[in-house]
C-alpha cells in the first residue's frame, strides 16, 4: 500500500476502533494531508458510519441487482 493509503488507513481504523487518534497518527496524517484535509477524512468517515448504523439498525437488505462488497480486515 502507498504512503498516502497507509496513513489515511491507520487514521480512520484508529477513530472507528477507538474512537480517537494516537499521537503518531495525527501529526503523520496533518503533515502529509493538511488539518483541512484531516478533518475532510474523519468526516466522510463519520458520515460513512452513520449511513451503516442507519442501514443495519433498519435492516435494510441489498437491491437483488447489488453486488456484495468484500468484508474490512479486522
Amino acid at each position: 500500500m502507498s504512503e498516502d493509503v497507509e496513513i489515511c488507513y491507520n487514521l480512520v481504523t484508529e477513530l472507528q476502533r477507538y474512537k480517537r487518534v494516537s499521537d503518531a497518527t495525527y501529526p503523520r496524517a496533518v503533515k502529509r494531508f493538511g488539518e483541512k484535509g484531516v478533518l475532510d477524512i474523519v468526516g466522510i468517515t463519520s458520515y460513512f458510519a452513520s449511513l451503516a448504523m442507519v442501514m443495519n439498525t433498519t435492516r435494510m437488505s441489498m437491491p437483488s441487482s447489488g453486488k456484495r462488497l468484500s468484508r474490512f480486515p479486522e
